[in-house]
């Protein structure tokens, strides 16, 4: 954030999440959750503690430390979800399809050490997440706090990334445009989807929130974020932001159905030459043809389907695929992906595993969109229909790409359906307290600001 706290950044960090991981232990189990939030998104600041002790595990340490914390107190480290059974089922399942990949592919069982084993436990943190935050059964207030760190941490990428791509020249594109910002390994792409999803989700709160300057909070930076997906120069991101918006516009915001129409119809007077570009040149119609890089996803679309067809019902085993080399890239280097998840699950889990895979889409959409039609709290609601409008947004970010196993670019999404587990419980709590004649107001003053923080005058 050009503080000149460049040299102090790892040990900074390294430290916080000490404190934190004894804070999650002996006080309060949902501080390593809120810690862990600021870092999610920034995998680049998170390759700064790498080279300190354990500084690789900080995230599954904290985990730990905020399931010890629950034991603790007696609370359950496994909570009753929506999707506490679907996920027990899904680890395990991915596990021994983790097993089978081994046989397949020749290689020893997936031990600790092993490096597929590591894929696959990074993968499970984020299921993991979701279960200690609805486990650690935060307050309104909590989760308030916690999205305003979502927002923040946000606004920390979206700086980062502006820093770097606002300075240089848009006249016409190159790949030497796109940058990957925060999200390191994942990619522009990556961050693209990651700024699609942030944005629907921070227009789902402005969509609710009656403060003035809070609402206008969340649409500036709603907007900032948008302008990041524009300049990330990704395609994927482009869908995955239009079909989110116009999902927001039909359920609950028309305005920004006329604002999409007035978008489309003026679009090309708006934006860079080098978005224009980069939109058109994905179909040649003179030369009819498709761009390379979308030729590219074809023949791996092509290829990951002929793969399918040889093991249908289970795969060939999770995280497979990237040790095939079925196809060579320009460079010389084996394509390690299939450049859509769901493709990607079909060759590694084959049928059965999508179908869990679609069932834990759907799950988590339901779960969102549930809430969001029947919570009586607005900022409840306002949750709910964040986290259906992530899932719409993933799911087609997903479909040019693997955006779903990195934590940098889908980690909050599980933290929001935690949260929107816990949102059942608080408005289940006010409903039974309600229907047994009592009003918010004439309830305790610790339960009534839990329930409903505006009516007990709760900040």
């Amino acid at each position: 954030m050009d503080l000149g706290l460049e040299s102090y950044v790892s040990y900074v960090v390294y430290l916080t999440f000490l404190v934190g991981l004894l804070l999650s232990i002996f006080w309060r189990p949902i501080s390593g959750i809120v810690l862990l939030l600021w870092l999610i998104p920034l995998q680049t600041i998170r390759y700064r503690i790498n080279g300190l002790p354990l500084g690789e595990s900080i995230i599954g340490i904290t985990l730990l430390g905020v399931a010890v914390g629950l034991w603790r107190r007696g609370q359950p480290v496994l909570p009753q979800t929506p999707w506490t059974r679907l996920l027990c089922i899904y680890g395990v399942f991915t596990f021994l399809s983790l097993c089978q990949g081994s046989i397949y592919l020749g290689q020893p069982w997936p031990l600790p050490s092993a490096a597929r084993f590591s894929v696959w436990q990074d993968y499970m943190t984020m299921p993991a997440l979701l279960l200690l935050t609805a486990a650690a059964a935060p307050t309104s207030r909590q989760m308030k706090a916690m999205v305003i760190v979502m927002c923040l941490a946000t606004f920390v990428v979206d700086h980062n990334f502006w820093n770097v791509v606002s300075s240089r020249n848009l006249s016409a594109y190159s790949d030497d445009l796109r940058e990957s910002g925060s999200m390191g390994y994942a990619g522009s792409n990556g961050l693209a989807a990651f700024a699609a999803q942030a944005t629907t989700f921070l227009l789902a709160l402005a969509a609710f929130e009656h403060k003035r300057l809070l609402r206008l909070g969340y649409q500036a930076l709603a907007v900032f974020t948008a302008m990041c997906v524009m300049f990330s120069f990704s395609r994927g991101g482009y869908l995955a932001l239009l079909v989110g918006c116009v999902f927001l516009g039909l359920v609950k915001q028309r305005a920004l159905l006329v604002l999409l129409l007035a978008f489309g119809l003026t679009w090309t007077g708006l934006v860079p030459n080098a978005v224009q570009q980069r939109v058109l040149m994905t179909h040649d119609q003179q030369a009819g043809s498709f761009d390379h890089s979308a030729e590219t996803r074809l023949a791996l679309w092509e290829d990951a389907q002929q793969i399918f067809f040889t093991s249908p019902v289970l795969g060939t085993g999770f995280n497979t695929y990237e040790y095939m080399h079925h196809l060579k890239g320009s460079a010389g280097n084996f394509y390690q992906d299939t450049h859509n998840v769901f493709l990607k699950f079909l060759v590694e889990t084959g049928v059965l595993g999508l179908l869990i895979f679609l069932w834990l889409l759907a799950r988590t959409f339901g779960a969102g969109y549930l809430l969001f039609r029947r919570a009586k709290e607005p900022f409840l609601a306002s949750l709910g229909l964040g986290l259906a409008a992530w899932v719409v947004c993933a799911s087609v970010a997903n479909c040019f790409g693997d955006r779903w196993t990195f934590l940098q670019v889908n980690g909050y999404m599980w933290v929001l359906g935690g949260l929107v587990s816990h949102a059942f419980v608080l408005e289940q709590h006010a409903s039974t307290l309600t229907s047994a004649g009592n009003s918010v107001a004439e309830l305790p003053a610790e339960v009534a600001k839990e329930l409903n923080p505006q009516a007990s005058g709760a900040t």
